[in-house]
């Protein structure tokens, strides 16, 4: 008989202020009612009991009855527990001691003693209070007293005055049952008490004997930890939502995203009601956070939640615009004035009037642009979806894979496994050859595949090689660390069966920033927060939204023509996408958050990955086939904004560290005090504005990473010109492709070239500027004249430190 596991099991509160020794305290406690024993259902039985009462043998009742009823419902209340409960559930679990405290005064004031308790069979998926027989007279059910053996609670003496108590036995479809045989112990006690069991019992009306009793459902009931491996599955039939993975190998662990029930979008006001008051924000659940074998760490993501789904939604973009377009004009024509001041500036104006044509297209975009319906895409849902009672659509789940460390993929898998769809199959794309991917899908239960042709157009070559092997009527796409909702695919699939001439439904890669993770990480996540919740919003009004690969649904239909996503070894995604589009296809893009990732964590994986968007988006712009296509002016347009972000972006290197030093040394004379508010509109928009307008963390390690993109789209284009472009390699990929007896090729200088540059560029015209500066005052030009050019030149040198000097 396998040993039964030790929970981390009692909560204690306090109510401060009592007039009496030790306060009243609330016990919260998780027991194993068989005592180890399995029932006849084959499953523990757990109690949920609270306790309330004194540690003080004098307490007097009455005493302590009179104060409760004055001053309960102002009194507060404490708990050292504070590390097991999110905010939420802590003030969750106050206002159940609440609750509890003036039901023990009021049964002591009675001299009565009222419990409540349920049992749920094998076969319940409710929890019912139990009722006796309605009396004669009105009919009424009571509440079943029920006595409690002294010996079986918290070892508490015979007088249980004080204790009300919940029974729980888990059984309902969804719950899995205790594996027999022999089963290892558990290396650590965990805790049961999750964030959506408080929520639920939260909100538990308890009541008076006499009182009619009510029905609470516990929509996921207690279960016990998984202590063996999962149960496999014919790889050839479709999974099942009830499967359950095995424990992740986590340091810490989170509470399961609560999806009771979907959080309805705030009631639309003004436009500038919504940009300076919402609340909105990112979940404040606490990061699981992985040692990975090479003892390093990586904060584990985990599927949005109700809150977080709508974030996108509304893109609050006409305030935004506004001041961007101000903060634009303003600039440009100070950069004017500094163009035309010399006859030596003015190649200059080639990267100013570059940089000009780029903002142009983009706030033209992006005032033309529309937000996306939520009422109306939840009416399509409603419409559309799959009935119980008609065929589903089937679908493929594609994971592909190289080399990425394995409690990354485990985490993923676990969370994939729990896509609520009846016709699902799921697909392991391992690049990597690895044996302990092959049992990690096995133990999930889902199809593996390792290609024969390795590296053959890298990450479209396994995608490609999967599609010809499989036959769904859509596949659905996530890359190697994203974690999915369970109801992914009750968003998506209503789209497509409302339009059948939808090839691909691209919803947003979303990224939850937190303090435990990389200063590049935190950067690189909050920088995408404007590209998936305004631009792609604005560009899919016109048809003219990009496939980003990952979080997408593809219609096997719209590709099994050119035999599945596009041929090209990199930013396949991209093209594959555009030439559906050309074909006569739509791409729709829904900005819901349904899927979780995490950005690069060090600089140099975070530079590669910027290095590599630029490449895909120079080389469609630069491709024949893109200028014959049939897309009207507006779509191109739109894909030009992206390649032309990339290149003014690279551009502005020049434009705003050579104007400083050139006038210190040639024109003196133009360096006046107030020239500096020409700027003054952009830099409150980039750490101001866009501060107010975010709904993520964003914090300076924003400014950071776009200064790291800056360089990498500068080395990008630089090896399009010059034909040195090198090729794609996977974030995971750590010897994979190389045969064995090979040597791994040494990665390329590029990145520590930039760095170089930066360096030698931004601290070089610094230091020609600040030098400058001394001899004009040693001269006798008055210095508060400079001191501007000093604040933002400091402002330019401090936002390339990291960059520069920190490599992880």
């Amino acid at each position: 008989m396998a040993a039964t596991p030790s929970f981390d099991n009692t909560l204690v509160f306090r109510l401060s202020d009592a007039p009496f020794k030790s306060s009243v305290t609330c016990s919260l406690t998780l027991e194993d009612s068989n005592n180890g024993k399995e029932s006849s259902a084959g499953e523990p039985a757990y109690h949920v009991s609270f306790t309330v009462g004194s540690e003080d043998p004098a307490l007097d009742e009455q005493k302590a009855v009179e104060w409760l009823k004055a001053h309960l419902s102002s009194c507060a209340v404490e708990t050292d527990e504070k590390q097991q409960l999110g905010p939420e559930s802590l003030e969750k679990m106050k206002t159940t001691v609440k609750s509890m405290a003036a039901l023990w005064a009021k049964t002591h004031e009675t001299e009565q003693v009222a419990h409540l308790s349920t049992a749920i069979s094998a076969s319940s998926s409710t929890t019912t209070l139990d009722e006796v027989p309605a009396e004669s007279e009105g009919g009424t059910p009571r509440i079943q007293h029920a006595e409690l053996p002294s010996s079986e609670y918290l070892g508490t003496t015979a007088n249980q005055t004080g204790k009300f108590y919940l029974a729980l036995r888990p059984g309902t479809p969804g719950t899995p049952r205790t594996p027999t045989g022999d089963k290892p112990e558990p290396a650590e006690a965990r805790t049961l008490f999750d964030e959506q069991l408080i929520e639920q019992l939260s909100a538990i009306e308890w009541r008076q004997e006499n009182e009619e009793p009510q029905t609470i459902e516990l929509l996921t009931p207690l279960r016990p930890l998984a202590l063996g491996p999962p149960r496999a599955r014919n790889p050839s039939s479709p999974i099942t939502p009830d499967f359950t993975p095995p424990a992740t190998p986590v340091v810490e662990r989170t509470p399961e995203v609560k999806e009771e029930k979907a959080v309805e979008e705030p009631e639309s006001k003004s436009k500038w009601y919504h940009f300076w008051h919402s609340h909105a924000r990112l979940s404040n659940m606490k990061p699981t956070i992985a040692v990975l074998a090479d003892e390093s760490v990586v904060v584990l993501p985990s599927p949005p939640t109700d809150s977080e789904k709508y974030l996108y939604a509304q893109t609050r973009r006409i305030p935004l615009y506004l001041f961007g377009t101000f903060s634009f004009l303003s600039v440009s024509v100070g950069m004017w004035f500094f163009v035309i001041a010399s006859k030596y500036y003015m190649w200059l104006g080639v990267f100013v009037a570059f940089i000009q044509a780029y903002l142009s297209i983009s706030y033209f975009v992006g005032f033309c642009g529309k937000d996306f319906d939520v009422e109306g895409h939840k009416k399509i849902v409603e419409e559309f979806a799959v009935k119980d009672d008609e065929e589903c659509p089937s679908v493929d789940v594609y994971l592909p894979c190289c080399k990425e460390p394995i409690e990354i993929l485990e985490n993923t898998y676990k969370y994939v496994s729990k896509i609520d769809y009846p016709n699902l199959k799921v697909w392991v794309l391992d690049d990597g050859a690895m044996d302990s991917v092959k049992r990690l899908a096995t133990a999930y239960g889902f199809n593996y595949i390792c290609r024969d042709n390795r590296p053959h157009l890298k990450k479209a070559g396994n995608l490609r090689y999967a599609f010809t092997r499989t036959e769904a009527d859509f596949f659905l796409i996530f890359d190697a660390d994203f974690c999915p909702r369970a109801d992914i695919l009750k968003d998506m699939i209503p789209r497509v069966r409302h339009d059948p001439n939808i090839a691909i439904v691209q919803t947003p890669q979303f990224f939850r920033p937190c303090k435990e993770q990389t200063w590049t990480e935190q950067g690189a996540s909050a920088t995408q927060e404007f590209f998936y919740r305004i631009v792609q919003v604005n560009r899919d009004r016109f048809g003219a939204a990009i496939c980003v690969g990952s979080n997408a649904l593809y219609r096997r239909a719209a590709l099994v023509d050119v035999g599945g996503t596009a041929e090209i070894g990199h930013s396949e995604d991209v093209h594959t996408g555009f030439y559906a589009v050309n074909r006569g296809w739509t791409l729709k893009y829904m900005p819901l958050a349904l899927a979780c990732g995490v950005s690069p964590d060090t600089p140099a994986a975070c530079f590669s990955q910027q290095m590599r968007w630029c490449a895909g988006s120079s080389y469609l712009l630069t491709n024949p086939d893109f200028w014959s296509s049939g897309l009207n002016w507006v779509q191109k347009l739109c894909y030009m904004s992206g390649m032309l972000f990339y290149s003014s972006a690279a551009f502005m290197i020049l434009v705003s560290n050579l104007p400083g030093p050139l006038l210190v040394w040639l024109n003196p004379h133009l360096v006046l005090w107030y020239n500096c508010f020409f700027a003054v509109p952009s830099l409150i928009y980039a750490t101001i504005i866009f501060r107010l307008w975010s709904r993520v963390n964003y914090n300076f390690n924003v400014n950071y990473v776009f200064t790291l993109q800056q360089y990498a789209y500068f080395m990008a284009i630089k090896d399009r010109i010059f034909g040195t472009t090198a090729s794609w390699v996977p974030s995971g990929d750590n010897k994979a492709h190389v045969k064995p007896g090979e040597k791994k090729k040494k990665p390329n200088n590029k990145y520590r070239n930039m760095r170089i540059l930066c360096f030698v560029w931004v601290w070089g015209t610094g230091a020609a500027m600040f030098a400058g500066i001394g001899y004009r005052i040693w001269q006798g030009w008055h210095w508060y004249h400079f001191l501007p050019l000093m604040i933002f030149d400091a402002f330019q040198l401090f936002q390339s430190h990291k960059f520069i000097f920190c490599g992880k």
